[in-house]
């Protein structure tokens, strides 16, 4: 149990519910469509931190940073999701073909490779960083200039987006913590972060219900 079995969860579990109860509201409006894109990108920065490979993270970085584009709406969910679909195809073929290697296709010099392990997942939890501030520091407030790809949402109309952004500023620190300290008096960083994701799936669905 770790951050990063949290992050593949979380987008494995958005994914099935945007497909399966969610998808009649992507069907009444499109725009939620970037709901596709986001849970894909998650899934991609799970697989990365699980395969371990360099070109793997290199990948879910720039995955990570579809956030910017798609939540800015400068372009539609749909193509959004096209493209962080590329990338998870990507770095599935990345895994495949470095695990039939004896090296890796990304190989530096050993002091920048152990320098690459170490930060690349940092820089794509701080990709996705970006979708809280961007929510809250600039459509809470003024959500008409993307109302053309994106779909409103502010303080009354959808609290689970904002209860799960809230929560996701909160989960990056706990997920790059982990890759430096391994314990918090005597809780372990990595369940903490795990532990953490399931929330962020059961606080919004709870609120749903509400």
């Amino acid at each position: 149990m770790t951050a990063g079995s949290g992050i593949l969860m979380q987008g494995v579990f958005w994914l099935v519910f945007w497909l399966g109860p969610a998808f009649r509201l992507f069907e009444a409006d499109p725009r939620w469509s970037h709901n596709f894109a986001m849970s894909i990108i998650f899934i991609t920065i799970g697989l990365a931190y699980h395969f371990r490979k360099i070109s793997c993270q290199v990948l879910a970085v720039f995955a990570s940073f579809l956030t910017i584009p798609t939540f800015l709406a400068f372009w539609p969910g749909v193509e959004a999701t096209f493209a962080a679909s590329i990338m998870l195809g990507i770095t599935i073929l990345l895994f495949l073909i470095d695990s039939q290697r004896g090296v890796e296709l990304v190989n530096p010099n050993p002091r920048l490779k152990a320098w690459l392990k170490i930060h690349l997942l940092n820089f794509a939890y701080l990709g996705l960083a970006h979708m809280p501030f961007i929510f809250f520091l600039v459509r809470w407030y003024n959500p008409q200039p993307f109302l053309n790809y994106l779909p409103v949402e502010n303080r009354i109309a959808d609290l689970p987006t904002a209860a799960y952004n809230l929560m996701l500023l909160l989960f990056v620190p706990l997920a790059i913590m982990e890759r430096y300290v391994k314990k918090i008096w005597v809780i372990e960083v990595s369940k903490l972060g795990f532990l953490w994701s399931v929330l962020m799936i059961t606080v919004p669905l709870f609120i749903i219900v509400l």
